[in-house]
């Protein structure tokens, strides 16, 4: 289910909730007004539904507004304060937020953290007497309430875990956890809506940092969510991951990585430097903004190490031609200064980064310690590599049912996602695209090795995707796509059938579209395994056309090319 791909951190699923419309972007003000508009709308339909935001502020304003709302120009008649700074009246909703036994309303019922009431009366003695959907009835106590009360139109997401209500509608800020969106899409019964800010309040403070400067797209504000782990690790695994070489080699690579910018930035020293980065500054205004300023200037700093004018060389990329209209100055530049990528140095311990120049491998301060940071990525890659070669079970992020790639290809897939961090729920064989050359080079090296296992399924069903939606073309997700559909085909649906009535449902979203067909063709087949390995022909061959005749099939010297044309059929899911 798409809600199961969420808890895994699997980017297909943001193609589920994007094709419904569950999903909706605004920025810090209109993201709360959607949220309670949507609120509102389901509540004059008679739904039980809840409001949910990422901090206690937040809810309290949405608690407030919704007990306005209540109200309308009615008096509320007597009142107390609740724990979060609102007032409370009969009619209104609460949530207790702390187990207390003392408190009983039936044999075995007893007030709860997380428990939602509605107040029938407020006591001359501050207490509240409530009930719950069941209609048990308890009294609240006056200090309990001051202290572990709340208005319950809204929560936090962590306070909400536990609660079912008819329909959520929630506020995301961006930086939430994968298991706090998880917790958040899953309240709702019937229907699950989020609100993203994606636009700032206009603050100054904003404005400056990063994201204000080169905001992301929704999506890519979605797939960090996703990406980001909050989950609490036992000692066992921790003491597990420290030996796990795909975990250690993509912390070894940066600390080399940023070992040999350090180590060029002090031979350089700090007034050269200084005068590195005004000068850059002058040239090209803003570039100490652009995305891949760290990426030129570490650059910049590596061609200094060699006994290179890194000005002179700058000034020389950027009068190759004109840059105007270029989105990232920094990248082009960085492409510009050198061809390999690897910023005019020798191939370091991994084939996408630099070696260590011989001005610093010579250095008795810097020397010895980098030589041991680039030795040991060696090592852990080399690890990752053998584990790889010799692991009886492919990766997740291998195309089933379709030619399997080589084990040289899947072996170094591996350590490139080792090195670049790449979670294990994103089953893009090579992660995101690239911004360094040498980098991107190597990615498109290592995709275009994936990318041969699942030729024949894709030419079989790419050109009907594509037309469906120019968005398939880019799709991370279409081999894998076409890989299902083959899968479909084998088990003895109409696929064609099946992908014409999905796409009738509508248009796909921009973003995902491949994924979106896939969940509308899993509500069209469920309970179908669309992941099936293709099946061993050859060895029901004697009982399909005789042992007579499979042995002469068999001795032919046209076997072999029979052989690759029947696999090829199958795994396109004829």
């Amino acid at each position: 289910t798409a809600s199961l791909a969420l808890r895994q951190g699997r980017p297909t699923a943001l193609g589920f909730y994007l094709d419904r419309q569950r999903i909706h972007v605004g920025d810090a003000t209109t993201t709360l007004d959607q949220a309670f508009d949507g609120w509102m709308t389901d509540r004059a339909r008679g739904l039980d539904s809840l409001m949910l935001a990422p901090t206690h502020d937040l809810v309290a304003q949405l608690n407030a507004r919704a007990r306005a709302q209540r109200l309308g120009e009615r008096l509320p008649g007597p009142e107390v304060s609740l724990a979060d700074g609102n007032r409370v009246s009969a009619g209104d909703t609460i949530v207790t937020r702390r187990n207390e036994r003392r408190l009983t309303y039936s044999r075995h019922g007893w007030v709860r953290n997380g428990d939602r009431w509605t107040v029938l009366a407020v006591n001359r003695d501050q207490s509240l007497t409530v009930a719950n959907a069941s209609g048990w009835q308890v009294k609240l106590p006056a200090g309990y309430v001051r202290d572990d009360v709340v208005l319950g139109y809204a929560s936090t997401i962590h306070g909400a875990q536990g609660l079912t209500v008819d329909s959520m509608h929630g506020v995301l800020s961006g930086q939430e956890s994968r298991q706090q969106l998880y917790t958040m899409m899953t309240r709702g019964r019937q229907t699950n809506h989020v609100w993203l800010e994606v636009v700032g309040d206009g603050d100054d403070a904003t404005l400056i940092r990063p994201e204000g400067v080169h905001p992301l797209t929704p999506t890519d504000m979605l797939a960090k969510i996703l990406g980001r782990d909050g989950s609490q690790t036992s000692a066992n695994t921790l003491l597990r991951d420290q030996h796990d070489a795909r975990l250690l080699l993509g912390d070894a690579t940066q600390r080399y990585l940023d070992g040999l910018q350090f180590a060029a930035e002090r031979h350089l020293g700090v007034e050269s430097v200084a005068t590195l980065d005004a000068q850059c500054e002058q040239l090209l205004p803003g570039i100490s903004d652009a995305p891949a300023w760290p990426t030129l200037r570490s650059h910049l700093l590596l061609l200094g190490a060699q006994g290179v004018d890194p000005f002179t060389k700058l000034t020389e990329a950027f009068n190759l031609r004109d840059i105007a209209g270029a989105h990232d100055i920094a990248a082009v530049m960085s492409w510009r200064l050198d061809d390999s990528g690897l910023r005019n140095a020798a191939r370091g311990p991994l084939p996408w980064i630099p070696g260590i120049p011989e001005a610093l491998t010579t250095d008795p301060q810097f020397g010895p310690w980098l030589q041991q940071r680039a030795d040991l990525v060696t090592q852990l890659a080399s690890a990752v590599r053998d584990a790889a070669l010799t692991a009886t079970v492919d990766p997740g992020w291998v195309p089933a049912g379709v030619r399997r790639p080589s084990i040289e290809a899947i072996a170094d897939v591996e350590v490139w996602r080792a090195a670049m961090q790449i979670e294990p729920a994103d089953l893009r064989p090579t992660g995101p695209m690239q911004l360094s050359r040498a980098a991107l080079d190597w990615q498109r090296e290592l995709n275009q090795q994936i990318r041969q296992g699942v030729a024949p399924a894709l030419a079989e069903w790419g050109e009907s995707l594509n037309q469906i939606s120019p968005a398939m073309v880019t799709d991370e997700y279409l081999p894998r796509l076409a890989d299902q559909l083959a899968g479909l085909a084998r088990t003895g649906h109409n696929a064609a059938a099946i992908l014409a009535e999905a796409a009738a449902f509508g248009p796909v979203p921009d973003d995902h579209a491949a994924a979106a067909i896939w969940w509308r063709i899993q509500r069209l087949t469920p309970n179908t395994d669309a992941g099936a390995d293709p099946v061993n022909w050859s060895a029901q061959l004697p009982e399909l056309v005789g042992e007579t005749i499979a042995q002469q099939f068999t001795a032919s010297p046209y076997w072999p090319a029979l052989v690759q044309q029947v696999d090829e059929a199958i795994e396109r899911g004829w």
